[in-house]
């Protein structure tokens, strides 16, 4: 393509030297008219006038045609070479329209090959990964193998558990006809074994308290008659037993050694009202110590409450009608008994009396906060309605300070240690707990004109 360009490059160029050399003979050609002219004036000066005059003219005319004609001809090569000029430039054009394209074309020929180089290395990178994807092809085609194997030995397993199953199944249901005879069986034992002990707790059940001994000795009248050694050696002369009170006869110091023996084999029932559930002797006694239903008294203090109950009716007698109990007083019950702890609890109390204490329910548990007067100090305890074995689960910070610092930083009194198991007696109760003397208890209030003593408490329970 460049050497076609420096061809017609060459072409235009001997266009413009022939179009100079026309020029250049048209002026040699005039000149040598203008010459031949004033030669043919100057031959026939010796002839007269007109014929001067005529030849003159003849010449003239003869010298502008053929001028004409030159010119012409000098016109006509100006034409040519002015299309030779537009041809050139065309031409020219074209040149660097093929130079530019020559160009463009080398820098894409550059591009293809920075392509292809990157080609080469993505061709590079495809034939590694290729090799990497049959390398782990293969691996799970081995490893597809082995599970293929673990599948037909998984299969012959579960064969062989179905079998199994099936003879599981057979036996199943043989100890299913097998658990049912037992039933049957422990259920006619059952009804046989509680009439028997029914009949033996009628026999050893004493006829004047209608209870069932629970330890020996067992008094016996000279007719095998049984009465318990409470009532036979109560101090009570009226209770007192000297005549058996079946037979009437004279009760003298005989005592049964099987009534004992059936004393400690039977089922006892609980005593407690509402429970109505039995044991052996030796749970029956524990039982005693935690049964829902064993009677306790009211645990606001004596001067407001002195009712006793069930344990399970304690705090329903709080919340409803207990005299010596802030929580059916107002909203005090949704206010403070929110379950939320630690607790801040502002008190107003008459000087010198106990004041009414406070139920609180937390983690399905409750507690009651007691404020006692003593003679010689005030007494805050806590009690959690449940056994002494309970109460070690817990720790309790009864915390006494003025109302105008519950965050405690002023002068304060605190008590840290276990709370009370709820059948613990008053008279015990103000012996335990937080023991705040009257001049302390006087620095951490504001008594009013009516005499209350202002204070602040801050309870908390913690889950040990």
């Amino acid at each position: 393509m460049e050497d076609n360009s420096d061809r017609n490059q060459g072409e235009g160029e001997t266009e413009n030297n022939n179009y100079n050399e026309l020029n250049s003979k048209n002026k040699e050609i005039l000149k040598r008219s203008e010459e031949m002219l004033t030669s043919t004036v100057l031959e026939k000066e010796g002839k007269n006038w007109d014929e001067k005059q005529n030849d003159k003219q003849t010449m003239i005319d003869e010298l502008l045609s053929k001028v004409n004609v030159l010119e012409k001809e000098r016109n006509d090569m100006k034409t040519d070479g002015d299309k030779a000029e537009e041809e050139r430039k065309a031409i020219k054009k074209e040149r660097d329209a093929v130079r530019e394209e020559r160009d463009a074309m080398k820098e894409e020929i550059k591009l293809i090959i920075k392509e292809n180089e990157v080609t080469s290395e993505e061709n590079d990178a495809l034939k590694e990964e290729r090799d990497v994807i049959t390398k782990e092809r293969d691996a799970i085609k081995e490893e597809k193998d082995l599970i293929t194997k673990e599948k037909d030995v998984a299969i012959e397993e579960n064969d062989a558990l179905k079998e199994e199953r099936k003879v599981i199944s057979k036996e199943r249901d043989v100890m299913k006809l097998d658990n049912e005879t037992l039933k049957s069986e422990k259920t006619a034992l059952d009804t046989k074994y509680t009439a028997l002990t029914s009949t033996l707790r009628d026999q050893v059940e004493c006829p004047v308290c209608l209870e069932v001994p629970t330890s020996g000795p067992v008094p016996v009248c000279p007719n095998g008659h049984f009465v318990c050694s409470k009532c036979k050696d109560s101090h009570c002369p009226t209770r007192r037993v000297k005549h058996c009170p079946t037979c009437r006869v004279k009760m003298f110091s005989g005592k049964s050694l099987l009534a004992v023996k059936v004393i400690e084999n039977i089922q006892h029932a609980c005593r407690n009202e509402d429970c109505g559930k039995f044991f052996p002797l030796e749970e029956y006694k524990l039982h005693l110590t935690s049964c829902l239903h064993r009677t306790v008294n009211c645990p606001s203090p004596n001067e407001f409450c002195s009712r006793k109950m069930a344990l399970s009716k304690v705090y329903d007698h709080i919340l409803e009608d207990c005299q010596g109990s802030f929580n059916n007083i107002g909203n005090n019950n949704s206010n403070l008994n929110n379950g939320n702890i630690p607790k801040y609890i502002a008190v107003g109390s008459i000087l010198k009396l106990s004041s009414k204490g406070l139920a609180l329910k937390w983690n399905d548990k409750i507690f009651y906060l007691n404020l006692e007067k003593a003679p010689e100090c005030y007494i805050f305890s806590l009690e959690l309605f449940g056994t002494a074995l309970e109460c070690k689960d817990y720790e309790v910070s009864i915390t006494v300070h003025r109302t105008n610092d519950k965050d405690m930083k002023g002068s304060v009194q605190r008590f840290t240690g276990k709370p009370l198991p709820i059948d613990t007696e008053q008279e015990r109760r103000k012996k335990n707990g937080l023991l705040v003397g009257p001049d302390q208890m006087e620095s951490l209030s504001v008594i009013d004109e009516k005499l209350k003593i202002n204070f602040g408490i801050t309870l908390d329970i913690k889950k040990q």
